[in-house]
Protein backbone atom coordinates (compact mmCIF):
# COMPACT_ATOMS: atom_id res chain seq x y z
CA UNK A 1 0.00 0.00 0.00
CA UNK A 2 2.81 2.37 0.89
CA UNK A 3 4.51 1.71 -2.46
CA UNK A 4 1.32 2.63 -4.34
CA UNK A 5 0.91 5.85 -2.38
CA UNK A 6 4.54 6.83 -3.02
CA UNK A 7 4.14 6.17 -6.75
CA UNK A 8 0.90 8.19 -6.80
CA UNK A 9 2.59 11.12 -5.04
CA UNK A 10 5.51 11.03 -7.50
CA UNK A 11 3.07 10.89 -10.44
CA UNK A 12 1.12 13.90 -9.14
CA UNK A 13 4.38 15.79 -8.52
CA UNK A 14 5.54 14.90 -12.04
CA UNK A 15 2.31 16.25 -13.57
CA UNK A 16 2.43 19.41 -11.44
CA UNK A 17 6.08 20.06 -12.32
CA UNK A 18 5.33 19.53 -16.01
CA UNK A 19 2.38 21.93 -15.99
CA UNK A 20 4.24 24.62 -14.03
CA UNK A 21 7.40 24.20 -16.11
CA UNK A 22 5.32 24.33 -19.29
CA UNK A 23 3.71 27.55 -18.10
CA UNK A 24 7.09 29.18 -17.50
CA UNK A 25 8.49 27.89 -20.80
CA UNK A 26 5.37 29.20 -22.56
CA UNK A 27 6.11 32.66 -21.16
CA UNK A 28 9.58 32.82 -22.77
CA UNK A 29 8.38 34.20 -26.15
CA UNK A 30 6.82 37.13 -24.29
CA UNK A 31 10.33 38.24 -23.36
CA UNK A 32 11.25 38.80 -27.02
CA UNK A 33 10.90 42.51 -27.72
CA UNK A 34 9.20 42.93 -31.08
CA UNK A 35 5.91 44.31 -32.30
CA UNK A 36 3.76 46.89 -30.59
CA UNK A 37 3.92 46.98 -26.80
CA UNK A 38 0.11 46.87 -26.56
CA UNK A 39 -0.21 43.66 -28.59
CA UNK A 40 -1.42 40.52 -26.84
CA UNK A 41 1.43 38.60 -28.46
CA UNK A 42 4.85 40.21 -28.84
CA UNK A 43 4.92 39.40 -32.57
CA UNK A 44 1.18 39.35 -33.06
CA UNK A 45 0.98 37.45 -36.35
CA UNK A 46 0.27 33.77 -35.88
CA UNK A 47 2.42 31.57 -38.14
CA UNK A 48 0.51 30.21 -41.11
CA UNK A 49 1.18 26.51 -40.34
CA UNK A 50 -0.13 26.97 -36.79
CA UNK A 51 -3.25 28.66 -38.12
CA UNK A 52 -3.86 25.87 -40.63
CA UNK A 53 -3.22 23.16 -38.01
CA UNK A 54 -5.75 24.69 -35.62
CA UNK A 55 -8.31 25.12 -38.42
CA UNK A 56 -7.74 21.49 -39.46
CA UNK A 57 -8.29 20.28 -35.89
CA UNK A 58 -11.42 22.39 -35.58
CA UNK A 59 -12.83 21.02 -38.84
CA UNK A 60 -12.18 17.44 -37.71
CA UNK A 61 -13.85 18.17 -34.37
CA UNK A 62 -16.79 19.79 -36.16
CA UNK A 63 -16.27 23.12 -34.40
CA UNK A 64 -15.75 25.46 -37.36
CA UNK A 65 -17.55 28.16 -35.38
CA UNK A 66 -14.38 28.62 -33.28
CA UNK A 67 -12.29 29.58 -36.31
CA UNK A 68 -12.68 33.33 -35.75
CA UNK A 69 -9.70 35.60 -34.94
CA UNK A 70 -10.51 36.00 -31.24
CA UNK A 71 -10.80 32.29 -30.56
CA UNK A 72 -7.82 31.44 -32.76
CA UNK A 73 -5.49 33.49 -30.54
CA UNK A 74 -6.66 31.63 -27.45
CA UNK A 75 -6.44 28.26 -29.20
CA UNK A 76 -2.91 29.01 -30.39
CA UNK A 77 -1.94 30.01 -26.84
CA UNK A 78 -3.34 26.70 -25.57
CA UNK A 79 -1.47 24.83 -28.30
CA UNK A 80 1.83 26.51 -27.41
CA UNK A 81 1.26 25.83 -23.71
CA UNK A 82 0.47 22.17 -24.42
CA UNK A 83 3.63 21.76 -26.49
CA UNK A 84 5.74 23.45 -23.80
CA UNK A 85 4.19 21.24 -21.11
CA UNK A 86 4.89 18.09 -23.12
CA UNK A 87 8.50 19.15 -23.69
CA UNK A 88 9.05 19.83 -19.99
CA UNK A 89 7.37 16.53 -19.12
CA UNK A 90 9.62 14.62 -21.51
CA UNK A 91 12.68 16.35 -20.08
CA UNK A 92 11.66 15.51 -16.51
CA UNK A 93 10.93 11.90 -17.49
CA UNK A 94 14.30 11.57 -19.23
CA UNK A 95 16.01 12.98 -16.14
CA UNK A 96 14.16 10.49 -13.96
CA UNK A 97 15.26 7.59 -16.16
CA UNK A 98 18.88 8.73 -16.14
CA UNK A 99 18.81 9.10 -12.36
CA UNK A 100 17.24 5.64 -11.95
CA UNK A 101 19.93 4.04 -14.11
CA UNK A 102 22.68 5.89 -12.28
CA UNK A 103 21.34 4.83 -8.87
CA UNK A 104 20.87 1.21 -10.02
CA UNK A 105 24.43 1.11 -11.34
CA UNK A 106 25.75 2.69 -8.15
CA UNK A 107 23.81 0.22 -6.01
CA UNK A 108 25.10 -2.77 -8.00
CA UNK A 109 28.72 -1.70 -7.42
CA UNK A 110 28.40 -2.09 -3.64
Amino acid sequence: MKKIVVKLVFFIAFIAASVIGGWFLWQVPDLIPCGNITDIWPCSDMPYPVDMFIRFCLSIAGRDDLANPDDMEVLSALLYWLIATLLVGLLIYAGKRVLQRYLAKRKSRR
